[in-house]
Parts: structure tokens; sequence; C-alpha cells
């Protein structure tokens, strides 16, 4: 079941504003902007493309809702805007006189600053880390060749499970042409701590207690 937060709404005093500010100073792109009547729009923009979460700009139209302009999380960082050129951003920002509420700093995460838009929204600037992939090689070698479909089966239960993880990237399992009771793994996880989490987890646990396989020989590899 494929699942994502495909929208969500921000409270404006004014759509024309809004949209100016969002696309012109911090180069959103309008997606839509369609009438629905005298006073109603239906404005949505995103950062990059129409695929990615974007933000319907919705106009107050009574006190509560103009109480909540520029205050949706009660003065916390409301939104984060993520990017993988922190310096052209951060330039962009000043280009355009955008208060900035927190200078540039680098965290374990990454480097980030906090600006405000044009209501007094915090938003954090971040260029998060950039990870490694950790990858692993695994041979393994079935007990018994009575055992070769019974383990071919459940590697593929395995593959299944594995793949469906947060933290993989690549799980690919490969069965030996000489030798059909060799097997070859191949794993790929965002990091080493994605990777020690798939050795826990109970889907691998409960392969390994089948006792189906022997461990010949793993290893560290890296990407080139």
């Amino acid at each position: 079941m494929n699942r994502r937060i495909s929208q969500f709404t921000l409270v404006v005093n004014d759509y024309d504003e809004a949209i100016a500010f969002y696309t012109q100073k911090l180069d959103f792109k309008l997606v839509e902007d369609t009438i629905l009547n005298d006073q109603k729009r239906w404005v949505v923009i995103s950062p990059k493309n129409p695929n990615d979460c974007c933000v319907l700009l919705a106009k107050a139209v009574n006190e509560n809702q103009n109480k909540a302009i520029g205050n949706q999380t009660g003065g916390r960082v409301f939104l984060f805007l993520e990017t993988d050129n922190f310096e052209k951003e951060y330039e962009n920002l000043i280009h355009n006189n955008i208060k900035i509420v927190r200078e540039p700093s680098i965290e374990n995460y990454g480097k980030v600053a906090v600006f405000e838009d044009l209501y007094g929204n915090l938003w954090d600037l971040i260029e998060p880390v950039k990870k490694t992939p950790f990858c692993t090689t695994g041979i393994l070698m079935i007990k018994e060749e009575s055992l070769i479909n019974l383990a071919l089966k459940e590697l593929s239960k395995l593959q299944k499970y594995s793949r469906e993880e947060i933290g993989n990237l690549i799980f690919e399992v490969q069965q030996s042409i000489e030798n059909p009771r060799e097997i070859v793994v191949w794993e790929q996880f965002v990091d080493e701590t994605a990777f020690q989490n798939h050795l826990k987890s109970k889907h691998l646990q409960n392969f390994l207690a089948l006792n189906l396989v022997d461990f010949v020989k793993g290893f560290p590899t890296k990407l080139i």
C-alpha cells in the first residue's frame, strides 16, 4: 500500500501577494490557480514539480483564520525546504531581502538556516548531509540439495520483506549456475545503521532460524 502526503494548507492574507512571494522570491512553481467562486480560489504551489508535496494557499475568510496567518505552529518552525545547493538558495534569500532568523550553521544532519516568509512563518532551509550507501555482498551455501527448492522459496520471501525496509536500496538474491546450492546476496542500504537494523529484523531472524543455509563469506563493498 503506497501512501504519501500530497499537499497541505497554508493560510494566507491574499492569493496574489502570496503567489508573487513564493514564485518570485522562493522560486516555487505555480501548479494551479482555479477560480471556485467570487471569494475562493484553488491555488497550489510546489518547490519543484506537481509530483512533489504541494502547498495549498488558502485565503483567510474569518477572524480565527486571520489569527492563524503566520502562526500555524505557535511560533515554531513550520516548513522545511530541502535543497542540494544551500549556498545558492541562501544567496537567493539574501538577494530578495528575506528575513533571516537564524544564520547558517552546520549540524550533524547538514547545513541549516531559518528564515521568515512574508507572513512570518518560520522555514528551515536545509541541505542534508550526503550519506554514502552501505553495500555488502554475502555468499551462502544451501546445506543440502534436497533443501534447494525450500531455500529458494524462503530466500524469495526474505528478499521481498527486506526490500520493504525503509533503509533498503537494493536486495538481490542470485543462484549460481555452476553450483545450484551457492547463493550470492547483494545488499545496499542508505547507511550502516540501516544495515544493522536489517540484521536485527524479524524476517531475517525467521529465515536464519530455518537453518537452510551456511554463511560462507561476507564483505562490505563500495560503489565505483
